[in-house]
């Protein structure tokens, strides 16, 4: 089988591509043929070494986001057969309760190869069958932005109809919220650089929208939106750098999920973060500020669930072949997508 490996990363990206012995399932595990795959944020860190303080071996294979179908079983597994189309989170050890750290020993593509490769060995008990109204592309886009999204919005964010959210962005993560959001009957606010990406997010169903290069002080438009009175739940998708003015556009008892602290496209504010002591809002109106670190099997099976019965599709940008892989990297940072990339691997 085919596989890439990120290289000697000290020295940029180095990725190619390696043939490997077919993998081998052992107690428990199945082979996936993986169909798709897709680039995050997080893979651009780890592709670039910049993810873990521990050494990454050269031979690592990146991507997290998967979709496939089982090539093979090992002994004791009865919880799919040969042929079922599956997928699975990456921190494969969360199926239900609350996270623990100790779970991140276990992360494909970090601490495990990853899945841009043709095929991969993974544990049964993980996997999350696929619908059949459910093309491999689509599916490959969930473990991680749609996931992620979903524990924000519905898990932790407990969002409900009458309540309004705020996602910083355009990327997977935030239009997996905002679609979540819509789900559930409540109003969105979207922000981005861009007004082409702005007025697709509302062809979507983006209730408003706001261009942060033109309203730099954009936390006081999302309180002239909604009457002064402020956002239920803040998806921040880009760091700390943005925590004081999503603490700023809050309502009472407003939450802000804390996602992502290394954006893509480096366009928003570059200024150092406010210290937490200085930040407005947070005792007055009671405010939470919560990490969000993608979701649990249990979860995954709810999200696909909610997709199938509510007809939801994912935002695909653009599909890259397994081969033409490297030409996805440049698109990602070019901060030019909205929704997400996939590889189609075979």
């Amino acid at each position: 089988m085919r596989v890439y490996e990120i290289g000697d990363y000290t020295k940029g990206l180095s990725l190619h591509i390696v043939e490997r012995p077919d993998p081998v399932p052992g107690h428990g595990e199945v082979v996936m043929n993986v169909r798709a795959t897709g680039v995050n944020a997080r893979d651009l860190s780890i592709m670039e070494g910049a993810l873990t303080t521990r050494a990454m071996p050269y031979t690592r294979v990146p991507l997290s986001d998967n979709a496939g179908d089982v090539l093979a079983v090992g002994p004791g597994v009865d919880q799919v057969e040969v042929g079922d189309r599956v997928t699975m989170t990456h921190y494969w050890q969360w199926l239900d309760g609350d996270w623990n750290v100790s779970m991140a020993e276990q992360d494909y593509a970090a601490t495990l190869d990853g899945f841009l490769a043709e095929q991969v060995v993974v544990p049964a008990e993980a996997l999350v069958k696929i619908p059949d109204s459910m093309t491999y592309e689509d599916a490959s886009t969930l473990q991680s932005a749609g996931l992620t999204a979903w524990n924000a919005v519905v898990e932790a964010g407990q969002v409900r109809s009458c309540d309004t959210i705020l996602t910083l962005g355009t990327g997977g993560v935030s239009v997996f919220g905002m679609q979540w959001a819509k789900m559930l009957g409540a109003q969105t606010i979207v922000t981005s650089s861009s007004d082409d990406k702005l007025e697709r997010v509302r062809a979507l169903g983006a209730d408003y929208t706001i261009n942060y290069r033109n309203s730099p002080d954009w936390s006081q438009e999302v309180l002239d939106l909604t009457d002064g009175k402020g956002v239920n739940v803040v998806l921040n998708n880009v760091g700390m750098q943005e925590m004081e003015k999503c603490l700023l556009s809050c309502a009472s008892n407003g939450r802000v999920m804390y996602i992502g602290a290394n954006p893509v496209a480096h366009s928003q504010s570059t200024s150092e973060p406010v210290a937490l002591t200085r930040f407005p809002n947070l005792i007055i109106k009671d405010l939470t500020i919560k990490g969000i670190i993608v979701g649990s099997r249990r979860m995954f099976v709810d999200l696909v669930q909610a997709m199938t019965t509510n007809q939801i599709k994912p935002v695909i940008d653009k599909v890259f072949d397994f081969d033409n892989f490297l030409d996805a990297i440049p698109y990602m940072k070019s901060g030019e997508k909205l929704g997400k990339i996939v590889i189609r691997v075979q």
